[in-house]
């Protein structure tokens, strides 16, 4: 079964909002995910036929990422560590929801770092 940007977009959402004290926002006009006071670890949006995320990395974890072809500096935030991803396959989505968990745990607050890493 083909991973359909629906499903994609189901599944990244159902991560996001499992994290403690996350939730989301649509500041954009599109689903933006938040913990704490205010402090996004995530955006997502579907264009061009898949579903794009934009998540915030370590630098060792940018450099790797920026080596598969689907990902790419993100827009506006870039300079700041955060890169976007195109999830079109089973393989995209499993990258995404790591760092997606990555994301969180660096944009959380202290005490709830360690639930990232469940």
């Amino acid at each position: 079964m083909a991973l359909t940007p629906a499903k994609a977009a189901e599944t990244i959402r159902l991560l996001a909002l499992s994290l403690p004290e996350s939730y989301e926002d649509e500041p954009w006009g599109h689903p933006v995910f938040k913990v704490g006071d205010n402090r996004m670890f995530a955006s997502m949006w579907e264009e061009d036929g898949c579903v794009h995320l934009t998540v915030k990395l370590t630098a060792e974890e940018r450099e790797i990422a920026h080596l598969l072809p689907y990902v790419s500096k993100a827009r506006y935030v870039g300079r700041y560590g955060w890169v976007t991803a195109e999830v079109r396959d089973t393989e995209s989505l499993e990258a995404a929801l790591e760092w997606l968990r990555e994301s969180y745990w660096l944009k959380a607050p202290a005490e709830l770092k360690d639930s990232a890493l469940s």
